[in-house]
């Protein structure tokens, strides 16, 4: 639903704005600074940073001054290749068991996302995506305009039975959306025998999988992540990923891994929306990922975030009992709890941010007619163990006197 009317976008556009720019609706819910209230002492539990305590700070330092001192320098200062340097992409290519002529280097998971449906998707095309699902890609896909179908998330990632059905009565995507490893919000991860299944579909209808994972190494530990190799030999889909949740998001870095005969096509797009990615942040984070330990680091990330998650758990537990259902996160940052009870859920939105706590309301991350009326998704990243007792409980009290009002 657009916030502006009729007779603005034509004013504007009159004054010379474009009829996309005049037409970009304002964020709404997910991503609404105004609706978040953090005052002093507040509790956020609805962002998705990575703990500042939990990035490897000194492999940054350690990297950058000997990216400084090197003969190299003073090149990387100069414009770069759209698609990444070459030294760059090959490192990511051998991470992601890919040649390096399909790596497209990017500034961060969003920028990713934007050039994935820009090189993809037209006006009026339609879009099939996980439901729940991460409410910004949404708005991305407002730089296109299409029409967009929910595909339910069950327990091991976006129901497949339900797409094949879908696609058996007619539905013909021209793409697809998934967050494949802890998926935002629902934590969930698609098992590799629904990954072969998902291509199997992507290739019989001929739709291509924009697979968005930027969780993948933030994983508990004894989780395995399933191998999905299906999902990187295709021709039917675009990986994007992002060191946001690794390295932080002020690093803006990412990346796109595409099929090899479109790799020409996304660098030619890539170059002519911003040119290239700071090439001293790519040769600063191609040092640190050679560094041995870099792997030790994202480990010891990983065990501290599934201590958070499991105080964050333990606590909703204890604080509403067999009122809450939540499933234990096994990596990422989130967990997606449902708060049973008849209660108006933006009246405890407000509640819960006058007691000192904010999160992220489940309507917001609704794509079809499926409400997800009483979920909330807690971050539990970057807060310490203390403020999510504290937030759980100030979040518990909010619930009792809605409930009791």
């Amino acid at each position: 639903m657009r916030t502006v009317t009729e007779s603005a976008l034509h004013t504007d556009t009159a004054l010379g704005l474009s009829t996309l720019l005049t037409g970009l609706p304002e964020r709404q819910g997910f991503g609404d600074a105004t609706l978040i209230r953090l005052a002093d002492g507040s509790i956020d539990l609805g962002g998705g940073n990575p703990d500042t305590d939990l990035l490897p700070t000194q492999l940054y330092r350690d990297a950058a001054n000997e990216v400084a001192a090197s003969d190299r320098f003073a090149g990387l200062l100069r414009y770069s290749a759209s698609a990444g340097l070459p030294s760059f992409r090959e490192a990511i290519a051998a991470r992601d068991q890919v040649s390096d002529d399909r790596v497209i280097v990017s500034n961060g998971g969003a920028h990713g996302l934007a050039l994935a449906v820009l090189g993809l998707l037209d006006p009026g095309d339609t879009i099939v995506v996980d439901d729940p699902v991460y409410p910004l890609f949404l708005r991305v896909l407002d730089l296109v305009g299409v029409n967009v179908v929910a595909i339910p998330v069950a327990g091991d990632g976006i129901d497949v039975d339900v797409l094949a059905a879908r696609l058996g009565e007619g539905l013909r995507p021209k793409a697809l959306f998934t967050v494949p490893t802890f998926q935002n919000p629902s934590g969930v991860t698609l098992s590799a025998q629904k990954s072969e299944a998902l291509v199997d579909l992507a290739e019989k209808y001929g739709f291509t999988i924009i697979a968005d994972d930027p969780y993948r190494e933030i994983v508990f530990p004894g989780v395995d992540v399933p191998d999905r190799p299906r999902l990187r030999d295709t021709d039917r889909v675009v990986a994007v990923n992002s060191f946001s949740k690794t390295l932080g998001p002020g690093l803006r870095l990412g990346w796109l891994t595409v099929p090899q005969a479109w790799s020409a096509s996304f660098t030619k797009l890539r170059n002519r929306i911003d040119g290239q990615t700071n090439g001293v942040v790519q040769a600063t984070v191609e040092r640190m990922l050679a560094d041995e330990q870099y792997e030790a680091a994202i480990a010891a990330a990983g065990e501290r975030y599934a201590r958070k998650a499991h105080v964050l758990t333990t606590t909703l537990r204890e604080r509403f009992g067999d009122r809450v259902e939540v499933t234990d996160p096994t990596g990422g940052f989130f967990a997606w709890a449902r708060l049973l009870g008849d209660f108006d859920a933006a009246r405890l939105f407000e509640t819960a941010q006058d007691l000192g706590v904010s999160y992220q309301r489940g309507e917001w991350f609704a794509a079809g007619s499926e409400p997800f009326r009483g979920f909330v998704r807690l971050a539990f990243s970057d807060q310490s163990e203390e403020n999510l007792r504290a937030g759980v409980d100030r979040l518990a009290r909010a619930w009792q006197a809605v409930l009791t009002s």
